[in-house]
């Protein structure tokens, strides 16, 4: 089984190609609000070899989906995608005609990290990049509150003390929040934070209000900002556990991405994963 992932992001395109156990990665050119047509180009040029082979594509892409998923109804980082069948996108990018598995790039994170990882029991997976999502995984099966979520992460009211008006998660330690506040250099800021450092406070009263709903037993940190954390992991771990909640797990653990591409990788997986289990039905019907 040859699958491909397709990560779309807010501003840029990750990619992975799944061949049994090998994985070839590839990052897009950045962009900024293309429109449909440059952003399938930039998608078509960055394609890994050999995608024009795949049996299955998984695609994650931001924004809202409608109720058959077929296409992106509203997208606040790349409103060129906005009702453009999603099959289309796909088949226009890699040269023929395709039907992609749908998923959100937070449960493609969690579902990769858990295969690559296999950490015990609850993993609760933290995406955090333009936006901040997050997938909760039962060994490996998603927990389901919302929908198809566990909620919308991000939205989490986390307003800190000092500040006046109520604020989001997503508000403190979105990707375009923090290089608002600390420029192009976010990993050495993020390096630099401590107990006092306001995005990392409000980072840990997430994930201690996380503990009290979920319970995990792994609260792992993905995406390109959820990963530059590690370099401030003591500071991250003493204040969350800090006369955290009883009922959570007492060895819990806090763990990281080991790679920015596992949105991507996930999706290859879920759709390999889909094709398979579909080819199997097909196969005991006959």
């Amino acid at each position: 089984m040859r699958s491909l992932g397709i990560d779309i992001g807010g501003t840029s395109v990750k990619l992975a190609l799944l061949e049994g156990n090998r994985i070839s990665t590839n990052r897009s050119t950045e962009y900024s609000g293309p429109s449909a047509d440059a952003l399938i180009k930039v998608i078509a040029a960055a394609l890994p070899d050999r995608s024009e082979t795949v049996e299955a594509v998984g695609l994650c892409v931001p924004g809202r989906l409608d109720p058959s998923r077929s296409h992106v109804v509203q997208s606040i980082n790349l409103p060129g995608i906005e009702n453009l069948p999603l099959s289309e996108l796909v088949a226009r990018a890699v040269g023929r005609p395709c039907t992609p598995v749908i998923a959100s790039d937070a449960y493609a994170a969690a579902h990769d990290y858990w295969a690559s990882h296999r950490p015990f029991g609850r993993l609760m997976a933290i995406s955090i990049g333009t936006g901040v999502g997050a997938s909760v995984l039962d060994e490996g099966r998603p927990l389901l509150v919302s929908g198809e979520t566990p909620g919308h992460f991000g939205q989490f009211d986390v307003t800190l003390d000092s500040d006046a008006a109520p604020r989001t998660l997503e508000s403190y330690i979105g990707a375009n929040r923090l290089q608002a506040e600390y420029g192009p250099g976010i990993a050495g800021a993020i390096a630099g934070f401590d107990k006092r450092s306001d995005p990392l406070r409000a980072l840990a009263r997430a994930i201690r209000i996380a503990h009290a709903i979920y319970r995990p037993d792994t609260v792992a940190l993905l995406g390109y900002i959820g990963m530059q954390f590690e370099s401030c992991r003591v500071e991250l771990d003493a204040v969350t556990r800090f006369d955290l909640t009883s009922v959570a797990k007492p060895d819990w653990k806090l763990a990281f991405g080991s790679t920015p591409f596992h949105a991507a990788i996930g999706a290859a997986r879920l759709a390999a994963d889909r094709t398979i289990t579909r080819e199997a039905g097909a196969r005991k019907r006959a």
